[in-house]
């Protein structure tokens, strides 16, 4: 018996040492032919002895300097402060670097217990002491939230985070959006995606898109359906039939409903309106804009300021309150008052003063 052992150990060597007052790898009896093992459990443990790893093979080739382990259909766990984080397999595999380093290939499926996450990919390395998973070609991640694909990644266990980048694509799943750019994160935890780079959010409902909109970052909100973009922002509505831009946003895709804390401009068929702030609710057709209003339309040259506006996208209606003014070229003048109600583009506006009860008219002259 004691022999048996003895050859056991030097035939893990690579992979620990052989002192039994320190954790050491080890395998279940196997049927040994020189540098071959089969049927093969193996265990790698830290200095506190809890396991950092442990996988289960069909068969272990070493290398002639045995430094290298080539693994056959890999089948384990893998651990972080002594509680599984991961659960793969694949097709073949190698252990090197005394068990610091583990690359799997073929097929690969990772699952983290915690979040039920499921990554797939064709190229995966596990580096336990820096907690870091990293997997190449072909990444596929979802779990009941969302799917994810990407050219590469690298999933943080200890933060469950995992960063994509190359032609990176999402799906989320309730409500319909996608997401797409060059480089994102997905904090699985906290059900959050993030990117500081030029990002897509497209709004989808019965297979059919409602809303596009860019950004150059911003970060979305699985749980609370709540997207914040930020920078060069370009929003395309496709129904209603609207255009605007602003330099940061609150979405909530739920309620289609569009925040702008600072200057937007939204530009629906020949009208465009600016203000300080607003919002612009998708779901009603309706927009709110407050602060330094400016509505021009291109139709007739006509233009509309006031201190807040409400515009009916659909029937092209506005109402108009504080410090209005109404200007026409054709015919030309100039009317001013506190309110005014109308349709820009056909020049029917009615301006009044309720509070002053008079409205002050100029007509201007061409010489």
């Amino acid at each position: 018996m004691r022999r048996y052992l003895l050859i056991f150990c030097l035939s893990l060597l690579p992979l620990a040492s052989c002192d039994s007052s320190k954790p050491t790898a080890q395998a279940s009896p196997p049927k040994q032919s020189g540098s071959v093992l089969r049927q093969v459990t193996l265990e790698k443990f830290d200095e506190q002895g809890r396991p950092l790893w442990q996988v289960q093979a069909q068969e272990v080739n070493y290398s002639p300097d045995r430094k290298t382990a080539a693994i056959i259909k890999p089948k384990g766990n893998l651990f972080q402060n002594g509680q599984v984080v991961l659960q793969v397999e694949a097709e073949r595999g190698q252990i090197t670097n005394d068990g610091r380093q583990i690359s799997l290939e073929g097929k690969i499926t990772a699952l983290d217990p915690r979040n039920k996450a499921v990554i797939r990919g064709d190229n995966l390395e596990w580096l336990p002491q820096q907690a870091l998973l990293t997997i190449r070609d072909n990444l596929v991640a979802n779990n009941a939230t969302a799917e994810v694909n990407a050219k590469t990644g690298r999933y943080f266990t200890q933060e469950q985070r995992l960063e994509l980048q190359g032609a990176v694509r999402v799906r989320v799943k309730e409500p319909a959006v996608r997401l797409q750019g060059r480089f994102l994160q997905w904090l699985i935890a906290q059900e959050k995606m993030m990117s500081d780079r030029r990002l897509q959010m497209e709004r989808y409902q019965d297979q059919q898109l409602l809303q596009q909109i860019e950004a150059d970052q911003g970060e979305y909100n699985l749980k609370t359906k709540v997207a914040i973009l930020q920078k060069n922002i370009q929003i395309k509505s496709l129904e209603p039939e609207a255009q605007a831009v602003s330099e940061q946003i609150t979405w909530n895709v739920e309620e289609q409903t569009i925040l702008s804390p600072s200057t937007i401009k939204i530009v629906q068929q020949q009208l465009t309106v600016t203000g300080n702030q607003g919002i612009l609710n998708l779901k009603n057709n309706l927009a709110n804009l407050t602060g330094g209003i400016q509505a021009i339309s291109a139709a007739n040259q006509s233009v509309l300021f006031a201190n807040q506006l409400q515009w009916n996208l659909d029937s092209q209606q506005v109402q108009a309150t504080g410090n209005v003014t109404y200007q026409q070229p054709q015919p030309s003048l100039k009317v001013t008052g506190s309110q005014a109600n109308g349709n820009l583009n056909n020049n029917t506006v009615i301006v009044t003063s309720p509070e002053r009860g008079q409205v002050v008219t100029e007509i201007i002259v061409e010489q």
